[in-house]
C-alpha cells in the first residue's frame, strides 16, 4: 500500500483552512420552523410568520424552555397548534406563500381564488394570530360575496361593523324571503327581527309613509351622518338597538 506523505496532508489542510468562510445570505437563507396541525407536519420559513403575525413574533422571541431546545426545529419535536383544523391552516399558508405562475401584476392574480368559506378560514386565523394586514385583506375579499345572511353572522362573530348594516338592508329590502340556510346563519332572534322588518315594508302604519318604501329603495345603503340616515337604516338601528356597537 503506498504511503501518504504527512507533509502533503498538512499542506492540504492548511490550504482548506485559509479559504474564505462563506456568509449566509441575509435575504435567502431561511430559518424554518416545524408545526404540527392534526396529523400533518408543516415546515415554514420563520421570518414570514414573524413579519405578518404579532402572536408568532412574540412566540419566537420567548426564551427556549430547558430541555426543549429542539422544539420546532425537527420533525420529531414540532410545535403543536392545538384546536386548529388543517384545512383552515392550509388556507392561511396558501395565502402567505401564494405566487401566481404568470407573475401577473393584476391585483386579482396576487391572491388565491378562494371560496367564501376559505376566506372565512383566513379571517378567523388572521384574527387569532393578530395578522393585521391579512385580516384587512380577508375582510375586503369577503365583502364582495353575495351572501348577506352569512356576512351578518361573520360581522357578529368577528366584529366587522362594515358588514352589518349593508347586509341587513339587503335582506330587508329584497323581494325574496329568507331561506332556511339564511335563518340558520342569522340565528332565530336575528331572523325574527329581519322578518318583522320585512313585514312592515308593506305596512303604511309601519316605518314608512308608502307601502313599498323599503322595496322601492332596494338595497340603497345610506352613508349619511346618523341624524340624516334614511328610514331603512334608522328602523334597522331601532330594531337592532342591542347591536349598536356595529353602527360606528
Amino acid at each position: 500500500m503506498p504511503m501518504v506523505d504527512a507533509v502533503d496532508v498538512t499542506d492540504e489542510a492548511k490550504v482548506i483552512s485559509q479559504q474564505p468562510t462563506a456568509m449566509r445570505s441575509s435575504s435567502f437563507y431561511f430559518d424554518c420552523v416545524v408545526f404540527q396541525v392534526e396529523d400533518v407536519l408543516y415546515k415554514i420559513p420563520r421570518a414570514k410568520l414573524v413579519d405578518e403575525s404579532k402572536v408568532f413574533e412574540t412566540m419566537f422571541s420567548l426564551p427556549i424552555g430547558e430541555g426543549n431546545a429542539s422544539e420546532g426545529t425537527i420533525d420529531e419535536n414540532p410545535i403543536h397548534l392545538e384546536q386548529l383544523a388543517k384545512k383552515d391552516w392550509e388556507c392561511l399558508l396558501r395565502l402567505l406563500f401564494h405566487r401566481h405562475p404568470t407573475l401577473s401584476q393584476d391585483i386579482d392574480d396576487q391572491v388565491p381564488d378562494f371560496t367564501l368559506d376559505e376566506w372565512v378560514s383566513v379571517l378567523e386565523l388572521a384574527t387569532k394570530y393578530d395578522m393585521t394586514n391579512i385580516r384587512k385583506g380577508a375582510i375586503d375579499r369577503i365583502a364582495v360575496f353575495n351572501d348577506p345572511a352569512r356576512k351578518v353572522k361573520i360581522a357578529r362573530q368577528q366584529r366587522i361593523p362594515s358588514y352589518f348594516i349593508p347586509s341587513l338592508v339587503e335582506l330587508v329590502a329584497r323581494s325574496e324571503p329568507l331561506t332556511p340556510e339564511e335563518v340558520m346563519n342569522l340565528g332565530i332572534e336575528c331572523a325574527m327581527k329581519v322578518i318583522s322588518l320585512r313585514e312592515r315594508c308593506f305596512d303604511q302604519s309601519g316605518c314608512g309613509k308608502t307601502s313599498r318604501l323599503f322595496r322601492d329603495s332596494k338595497i340603497r345603503v345610506d352613508v349619511n351622518p346618523p341624524d340624516m340616515r334614511n328610514l331603512v337604516v334608522l328602523e334597522i338601528q331601532r330594531v337592532f338597538s342591542d347591536h349598536d356597537e356595529y353602527y360606528q
